[in-house]
């Protein structure tokens, strides 16, 4: 019990205590307007053609800005950067519940809210990704993101019932309302914090020759660059698509949308879990162990593809979650302990630009490709070349061989290129002109 209570040490940091209980009840809004954006989209119109244009929107400009956002997150403060992103969003979804509310809501005008929210996170996610390192020590990093896992897993299981439970009682507008109300908190918190000012590396050049700085950050990593391919990869084939595959197969089986919501909670519970394990678990591989829990993303599928139905894929769903626990954990720990502390915005950003690319794609193949197919054949193609996706990366060595350095032996982004692995001769020869980088992307890192 000692030394559980001892990981939970992190948050005695002022600063890091404050961040984690501000996006703890932020957090639980964030899981709330989605349901709701849905069942007001089929209350408007009951077209799956417009929920999905209403769900694209968000993850284009949230993948269309994220460069920009993290160029500016590098330039100034980032918890300035993260409270203007809030008030915007806060903005945004209130609008949203006043056009329900008041009965003026049009497709076309949650489509645009949809758009303008993904653009101001677009500033959030690789600002806070910048921000932890910042006030948290390189041996407390860990700790510290698995308990900003822990918070945000449990708001996407918390916040999903209780968007239920308000839109069958008082509807949708209202509770998205209370999801504008929540981004208070992570204001109020963020405007306590007493974050010392950055020292910059070098002035300030040009837009355009800092975001191409950010970039090459990730282009001298071999194991990053080939990492966030595959997330990008694994994203588009399998687990965008199995978000529309998925209901599509166990309502072919007779099972409806009690079923599919077990799979998701058990997904959720899953990576409760697996951030209170990634509060002990300290790979001496983390990249291996990266690969490794990425690829679970095609058990569900498989699942599904031999006529599995509720009750196997809620047991799948609920081990992938313990391992994309662990895996956002170690993933955004080595980021932040090998990449340069000036461009730890820039990479994060370019992490999240390549998960969210082509997720839009993956969810708009998937329900032509099952009409065409079938539902069955559909998961069995994404599960298959799924496998692929994810398991090509064992082939590169700097994924196999970069070893995790002992966190009192380094400082925050002063690595040696590649992360140091060990038997990645060749790849150092890639690597040898800049640092190493990498990133992590809330709760899209499903892969």
């Amino acid at each position: 019990m000692r030394r559980w209570l001892s990981d939970l040490a992190v948050l005695r940091e002022r600063d890091f205590l404050r961040l984690f209980l501000g996006q703890s009840v932020s957090v639980i809004g964030d899981g709330i307007t989605p349901i709701a954006i849905t069942y007001a989209v089929l209350d408007l119109t009951g077209s799956a053609t417009d929920l999905g244009l209403v769900l694209a929107a968000q993850s284009f400009t949230l993948a269309a800005f994220a460069l920009v956002g993290g160029v500016w997150a590098d330039r100034l403060r980032r918890e300035w950067v993260m409270i203007a992103s809030d008030v915007v969003r806060m903005l945004v979804v209130a609008a949203a519940a006043v056009l329900l509310i008041g009965g003026w809501a049009q497709i076309w005008s949650l489509v645009l809210v949809g758009a303008a929210y993904g653009a101001a996170e677009a500033f959030f996610r690789p600002a806070l990704g910048g921000l932890v390192p910042q006030i948290v020590p390189a041996v407390k990093l860990q700790q510290a993101n698995a308990l900003l896992g822990l918070s945000e897993n449990a708001g996407w299981f918390v916040g999903p019932a209780l968007a239920g439970l308000m839109v069958a009682g008082v509807g949708p507008g209202v509770a998205i309302a209370v999801d504008a109300g929540t981004f208070l908190a992570g204001i109020a918190f963020l405007l306590s914090m007493r974050v010392p000012p950055r020292a910059r590396a070098t002035a300030h050049r040009g837009f355009i020759a800092e975001l191409l700085a950010g970039w090459r950050e990730v282009r001298s990593r071999t194991w990053l660059w080939v990492m966030l391919l595959r997330a990008m990869l694994v994203l588009f084939i399998v687990v965008a698509p199995f978000q529309v595959l998925g209901p599509l197969a166990l309502r072919a089986l007779g099972q409806g949308a009690g079923a599919w919501g077990l799979a998701m909670a058990a997904l959720s519970g899953g990576m409760i879990i697996g951030s209170i394990v990634a509060l002990r678990y300290r790979p001496r591989r983390p990249m291996l162990v990266v690969a490794l829990t990425g690829a679970t993303a095609v058990a569900a599928p498989f699942v599904l593809a031999v006529g599995g139905g509720a009750l196997p894929l809620i047991v799948v769903q609920a081990g992938r979650g313990v391992a994309v626990g662990v895996l956002v954990a170690v993933w955004m720990t080595t980021l932040q302990r090998e990449i340069p502390e000036e461009a730890l915005s820039r990479v994060t950003a370019w992490d999240w630009m390549a998960s969210m690319a082509l997720w839009p794609v993956g969810l708009a193949i998937a329900g032509p490709l099952a009409d065409v197919v079938g539902v069955r054949t559909a998961c069995a193609l994404t599960a298959g070349l799924g496998m692929l996706a994810a398991g090509w990366v064992f082939l590169v060595p700097s994924v196999r061989g970069m070893q995790a350095r002992p966190p009192e032996d380094h400082r925050v982004g002063s690595g040696p290129p590649d992360g140091g692995a060990s038997g990645s001769s060749g790849d150092q020869t890639t690597a040898a002109s800049d640092r190493q980088a990498s990133a992590s992307h809330g709760h899209l890192i499903t892969s």
